[in-house]
């Protein structure tokens, strides 16, 4: 059964409707399926600097190569101390000051170390009173509780081990996986390279807003839809405008697409006189479904073009909107090598 969304239906309203239709039937396999197992993600390694590589999908494993922290460090403002030498009304001197980024002398026996959070524990100590349990006297410090060894220290490696698997090839990389990778010394990454994605608009009755609209003439609004879901999705675009109703300007614009890694069209899938894209295709590749059990979006085709893997959506902006976030998106997440 067709799931059918009226055309007076707006962007804004589709997305709880869309979810029903995952997975739409076609021919008795499932559409997004056949078009996931007909491609292949791309190849081409590139190494980036972590400033460059938002958004990108890694290309390999990323591992820990150092202990974060890379030392013992005091999880509290307090004193450094040997938990032996603590107990309700010890006494100590206070033999140096430690903050974060300082480089702690041993700790002299008998002693405490004013210690900051963050900052390396010392050698000798093995523990730290926080200063809410301790009262100052002069240059010592009077301790009010006991104290046991690892109270108040974060120990080395606590929040990532080196050697630990961080993130995995195909992941997508935001800011948070960015930040991690830099706080455990790496400062470049291996990831597929930029999907290049090739679109064009069909139709003679097709022209780019903010010329004048003349009779029988509607503006191009999909252009700038597929512009904006592909920047969307960290796409490298090849924007080939509007591409007029023959056989032979729609054969030079997919010609020219072949430069792409994908390609995509609007309009022209129907089965009108002036529809060209199929014949087009069936030229220079192979066309596996021209219709799919969905509406909006019935009329939609899949197939390559020298290869290079073609889809051409429906010309309503409303089908094309709703057969890109169902089908189209997966496909350019699995070609970018994506494992989400």
């Amino acid at each position: 059964m067709a799931l059918y969304i009226p055309f007076t239906a707006s962007f804004k309203s589709l997305s709880v409707l869309m979810a029903s239709a995952t997975g739409t039937e076609v021919g008795g396999f499932s559409s997004k399926n056949c078009f996931l197992h007909a491609v292949n993600p791309i190849t081409i390694i590139e190494v980036v600097t972590l400033l460059e590589a938002y958004d990108r999908t890694l290309a390999q494993d990323c591992v820990a190569e150092i202990n974060v922290p890379p030392a013992a460090n005091s999880a509290m403002d307090g004193y450094a101390v040997n938990s032996r030498d603590i107990s309700p009304g010890k006494k100590l001197r206070v033999s140096q000051r430690i903050a974060a980024g300082d480089v702690a002398q041993p700790l002299e026996i008998g002693t405490a170390a004013r210690i900051f959070t963050g900052a390396e524990i010392p050698e000798n100590a093995d523990a730290v009173v926080i200063q809410e349990d301790c009262t100052m006297d002069g240059d010592a410090v009077v301790f009010n509780i006991t104290a046991n060894p690892n109270d108040n220290i974060r120990p080395k490696g606590q929040d990532i081990a080196k050697g630990k698997l961080l993130l995995s090839r195909g992941h997508r990389l935001r800011a948070q996986d960015i930040a991690l990778l830099s706080s455990v010394n790496i400062n470049t990454v291996y990831v597929y390279k930029k999907l290049r994605v090739a679109f064009f608009s069909t139709g003679n009755e097709l022209v780019e807003p903010g010329t004048i609209l003349q009779p029988g003439k509607i503006y191009n609004s999909n252009r700038y839809l597929l512009a904006g879901l592909l920047r969307k999705l960290n796409c490298e675009l090849l924007d080939l405008g509007i591409v007029k109703d023959s056989l032979k300007d729609t054969i030079e614009a997919l010609t020219s697409a072949t430069e792409a890694d994908f390609i995509i069209s609007s309009g022209g899938v129907s089965a009108g006189d002036e529809d060209h894209v199929k014949a087009a295709v069936k030229s220079l590749g192979k066309l596996d479904l021209w219709k799919l059990n969905l509406k909006p979006g019935k009329p939609l085709a899949f197939g390559s073009v020298k290869n290079v893997p073609f889809v051409g959506l429906p010309g309503n902006p409303v089908s094309a909107f709703v057969t890109f976030e169902l089908l189209i998106k997966p496909l350019i997440y699995k070609l970018q090598g994506h494992n989400q």
